[in-house]
């Protein structure tokens, strides 16, 4: 088995293999789809639009039989400090080599070089479904990884029109943990669109030029992301996310995603609001020295 690292674009015939080595793999969506991820050609561009990026794959007889990407980004806590950290994803191993030595080889490689940069805090996000990153850590010389918040992922149809007659405890806004924010120009094809309302604030984006989704049936589930979603009132939140569904819809998109914490109490009201009810899905993030939540996350980045 070797190990390699790619930092950039994929010469064609790498680019070929890990299209190949992706298409094993599906995600849950919802209690009843599924999806798969295409990263395209140039593989490595989604993630390096967060941060200087390196990818660790395993190769046997010309295959790859494992990946693991690792990005370098910044942390910034409410407190207003900001933390190094590297952002472990992507993490795949072959079903035939599953249970073995390839996973570990990969963390190792990616821990040493990690730790020679400098950085002691890591996080991951794994998705409802798929294999915690606490099982897969804390063994082999790799910290433990310990859960650091929930996630609700929120898909919804952008014909979908809100209620805004709810009753919300107004003294809550919004105060989480986030990273630096991704450079969206490299993963996407629209220009990055500012969404306001009075009180709340957030960025239209896609990722269509580094990543896109298909669901089990081949259809590519097409969606628009708010990122960078802060607000001053849940009520303010709740327009901001009315506002972003109207204008995914007027330019095109059938669907927007966003995440929010899962102890976020606006999230059972925005769904609620709802005229038609949002594809909903789970996430953890995990990490190592690092606050636990709550942490906002992009989708567009998981």
């Amino acid at each position: 088995m070797k190990i390699r690292c790619l930092t950039g674009s994929p010469d064609p015939a790498t680019a070929e293999e890990l299209a190949r080595f992706e298409k094993e793999f599906t995600y849950p969506l919802g209690p009843d789809h599924s999806f798969s991820i295409c990263h395209g050609a140039d593989y490595s561009q989604f993630f390096r639009s967060m941060g200087e990026t390196r990818i660790y794959f395993a190769e046997q007889a010309g295959k790859i039989i494992g990946a693991l990407t690792a990005i370098r980004r910044i942390a910034q806590l409410t407190d207003g400090s900001t933390v190094p950290a590297i952002y472990f994803c992507d993490a795949k191993i072959a079903t035939t080599h599953r249970g073995g030595i390839v996973l570990g080889r990969l963390a190792l490689m990616a821990r040493d070089e990690a730790l020679a940069a400098g950085y002691q805090a890591a996080y991951s996000v794994a998705m409802s479904g798929s294999i915690p990153t606490a099982a897969l850590t804390g063994r082999l010389g790799i910290p433990h990884f310990k859960v650091l918040d929930g996630l609700v992922v929120l898909r919804f149809e952008t014909h979908t029109e809100f209620n805004r007659a709810l009753h919300f405890n107004a003294d809550r806004h919004e105060n989480s943990h986030r990273f630096q924010p991704a450079d969206s120009a490299i993963h996407s094809e629209i220009p990055p669109l500012s969404i306001t309302v009075p009180g709340a604030s957030g960025m239209l984006v896609d990722t269509r030029r580094g990543k896109r989704l298909y669901r089990s049936d081949g259809v590519e589930i097409l969606s628009a992301h708010l990122t960078g979603l802060t607000f001053e009132s849940p009520q303010a939140q709740l327009e901001l996310v009315a506002a972003a569904v109207k204008a995914a819809g007027d330019i095109g998109f059938p669907g927007l995603f966003l995440a929010l914490p899962a102890t976020d109490p606006g999230v059972a009201a925005i769904i609620a609001s709802a005229s038609v009810a949002p594809t909903i899905a789970h996430a953890t993030v995990f990490g190592t020295g690092l606050p636990t939540g709550p942490w906002q996350v992009e989708t567009s980045e998981i």
